[in-house]
């Protein structure tokens, strides 16, 4: 089982906070701030780039594997945002055969991390995933 408190990247203690706590805005620039990362994480297994926000805030736009792609982040309280985008960006990673999710393995700290599907099942039901929050997004 892949230990979630190591693995991925750690986010600043702001998107903690804004995410978990709900205090403050997620859009498209917090989608941003996880692809960003995710691209890195994700070299040699496949290709996330063109990443880029909106300039009204609501969607996100890249490409995975060269597939262009819009993720309609929209703009509610931030922890329902963040869980939209993951679930969105969860059904295109499916075509390279991974998930992404949000996990909180200790209290102020905020994590992304990047799983093949094979492990997946193992996670269905730990308590550190935040989102996605459904996650039959995972099947």
């Amino acid at each position: 089982m892949v230990d979630l408190a190591v693995v991925g990247f750690a986010f600043g203690a702001d998107w903690y906070w804004r995410i978990v706590e709900n205090a403050g805005a997620f859009g498209a620039t917090g989608a941003r701030a996880c692809l960003i990362p995710l691209a890195r994480l994700a070299r040699g297994l496949f290709v996330v780039d063109d990443i880029a926000a909106r300039p009204d805030d609501r969607a996100v736009d890249l490409r995975i594997n060269g597939t262009a792609i819009a993720i309609d982040v929209g703009i509610d309280d931030a922890r329902v945002s963040a869980d939209r985008f993951v679930t969105a960006l969860n059904r295109h990673l499916r075509a390279v055969d991974h998930a992404f999710a949000l996990v909180v393995p200790r209290r102020y700290q905020l994590r992304g991390v990047l799983l093949p599907r094979a492990v997946l099942a193992d996670h269905k039901r730990d308590p550190f995933v935040l989102a996605p929050s459904d996650r039959a997004t995972y099947a």
